[in-house]
């Protein structure tokens, strides 16, 4: 807000963090909309006028797909370790559960392509699309293949 210009008090802040999920993108469009609406209203910023925008958020559904749901899921089924995905192997037994996993992410969830990379060591964005165009490729031409994948999608999106 303040690389913006804008006054933003710190209990509004909160509100904001507290109410949207940390996802930057949400964050700037949440003071971007309170920015407006003050310009529009002729009226500062105030706790007020945030909880008319942003009500406190109902808690948190446990169904939202989260990353880690998914490399809990995927490194269970190939008996693979979180620190093998996250490391720089390219086995083959090692490179297809992470392109899973980032296939997964990509679809579930609504992290960025950098994000879900992070997630793996580190990869950049285009490891990540990389990752997606292969495993969306491998199950055009291998329905075996595709059945598993369903079968973890089925996993992933199932409530705990």
């Amino acid at each position: 807000a303040r690389l913006r210009g804008i006054t933003l008090p710190d209990d509004v802040a909160c509100h904001i963090a507290n109410t949207l999920d940390t996802n930057i993108r949400e964050l700037e469009g949440a003071i971007t909309k309170l920015q407006m609406e003050s310009m529009v209203d002729q009226r500062p910023i105030t706790m007020d006028m945030a909880v008319e925008a942003f009500p406190a958020a109902a808690p948190r559904v446990s169904s939202e797909t989260t990353v880690q749901d998914i490399i809990g899921t995927v490194t269970e089924f190939y008996g693979v370790r979180l620190a093998d995905l996250q490391s720089k192997r390219r086995q083959r037994s090692i490179a297809l559960p992470r392109q899973v996993c980032m296939y997964l992410a990509r679809r579930h969830t609504r992290h960025s392509l950098e994000e879900i990379g992070g997630y793996f060591g580190g990869r950049d964005h285009t490891t990540v699309m990389h990752a997606v165009r292969s495993i969306e490729t491998k199950c055009e031409v291998d329905d075996e293949f595709k059945s598993v994948l369903e079968a973890l999608e089925d996993r992933v999106r199932a409530p705990i």
